[in-house]
């Protein structure tokens, strides 16, 4: 209705979880970095969880909307009893047959459909095809189902798993896994990641954003006194946004108002008949019943850049995610034409980093390949532009291995305390930049 009016190809905010429209916070780029990571190896055992609404499908369409050489599953879980969800995955991987058993019991049935699918899988790893099984609205499921899981993903053929699997629901489905019963199924698990909803500084670019995606060339339809108008409504969650600001350009077109600002949204929200999303959901609404350990005070990686095989930067990773790119809002900004304005990210999570290349036009090198998703060694560098990043492993938590002094290097450190590394953060300066 309103799409004329504002110049757009499309709806921008609508409900359906298409991938185009995916908006990359920090915490979003982190778990698709780790949904990444969980479809390139094979024994991957992945649980992401976040509350309704935060976009947990959206990230799920997006790895799936890329060309994987695998055969996956994907099954939404509606309290299905054991046998269903096994008869639903033997459907999925089109073994038809099972469905027409004549077997009396029930228990065998469920028996015969799990060696089937052992087999099956068997049969995709001869064949040089990976299999995953990626499971929705996963907190609505059973201990025997997750048992079930565990059971397939734990087949082994030449020491190789056969089977990833991804869960994906809402806060509840770690309560589940972290019951003392559950314990062989936490040690399963490879990687847990949790997505919150966004922060207020993330939403005027998330809005932006999906216009920009609808066709929009006005960037600024909504002013920044809509944010935290947007927020106490939403409490960041991004399918309320999305009917909070579709509904407010709807006003805007029945008003005939050019742009949307604070007002506007207040007028969208009493016409929808919400209150504050604290009042509406308790002010501990956004209180997640599982968080990321936060990194401790003590650093247990860094990096050493170097350029022309010269140290010119040693930088301590002290955040879980930390972004390298040309624009300088990025966590390392590296003044290079050759580096995209976000061009990769490094992800922490516990002793394990991850390097995550972020689509850069010039890509993200280690021996001269280049990677998507790479789990970092200590020692291992990559490159990016004419820049080298060493990835260093700290000895024991909180202390480094000294650096060998070289009158060649030059180093950031201070001379008075060669503990101390200066990082605010650094500006990596190599030539001017330019527009990609």
């Amino acid at each position: 209705m309103y799409l004329d009016y504002f110049q757009l190809r499309e709806a921008p905010f609508s409900l359906i979880s298409d991938p185009r429209f995916l908006f990359l916070s920090e915490d979003h780029s982190k778990v698709r970095a780790y949904i990444e990571y969980a479809m390139q190896v094979s024994d991957s055992f992945l649980v992401c969880s976040g509350e309704i609404g935060t976009g947990k499908t959206t990230l799920v369409n997006d790895a799936l909307s890329r060309s994987y050489q695998a055969k996956i599953a994907r099954i939404q879980v509606n309290h299905a009893t054991s046998r269903e969800f096994l008869q639903q995955l033997a459907l999925e991987f089109k073994l038809d047959s099972l469905m027409a058993s004549k077997s009396e019991s029930v228990r065998y049935q469920r028996v015969e459909i799990l060696e089937k699918l052992k087999q099956f899988l068997i049969q995709q790893f001869r064949s040089g095809v990976s299999v995953f099984l990626i499971v929705d609205e996963a907190h609505n499921i059973s201990a025997d189902i997750l048992e079930d899981i565990r059971y397939l993903s734990d087949i082994e053929v030449n020491n190789s798993k056969l089977l990833g699997v991804i869960l994906v629901g809402q806060p509840e489905l770690n309560e589940l896994i972290d019951r003392p019963d559950m314990e062989h199924i936490a040690q399963r698990v490879r990687l847990r990641c949790h997505i919150k909803p966004l922060r207020p500084s993330d939403i005027l670019n998330y809005v932006k954003h999906r216009l920009k995606v609808a066709g929009s060339r006005n960037n600024s339809i909504f002013s920044e006194d809509c944010v935290p108008v947007i927020y106490q409504f939403t409490g960041g969650r991004m399918r309320l946004i999305n009917t909070l600001c579709d509904y407010a350009l709807l006003h805007c077109y029945v008003e005939k108002k050019a742009s949307v600002n604070g007002l506007v949204i207040q007028k969208a929200a009493n016409e929808l008949g919400w209150a504050a999303y604290e009042t509406r959901y308790g002010e501990n609404s956004d209180v997640t019943r599982f968080t990321l350990p936060a990194m401790e005070d003590r650093v247990n990686a860094k990096l050493i850049v170097k350029q022309n095989n010269h140290i010119i930067e040693e930088i301590k990773l002290t955040k879980d995610c930390i972004k390298i790119g040309r624009q300088s809002d990025n966590d390392i900004p590296v003044d290079d034409f050759k580096v995209s304005r976000y061009h990769a990210q490094i992800i922490t999570q516990g002793n394990n980093s991850y390097l995550h290349d972020l689509n850069s036009t010039n890509g993200t090198t280690i021996c001269g390949n280049a990677v998507s998703v790479h789990k970092l060694t200590s020692g291992e560098s990559f490159v990016i532009g004419l820049f080298e990043f060493i990835f260093v492993q700290l000895v024991e938590a909180g202390l480094e291995k000294p650096a060998a002094r070289d009158n060649t290097r030059q180093y950031t450190l201070d001379e008075r305390d060669h503990t101390r590394i200066h990082y605010r953060p650094p500006y990596i300066s190599l030539v001017n930049s330019e527009q990609d």
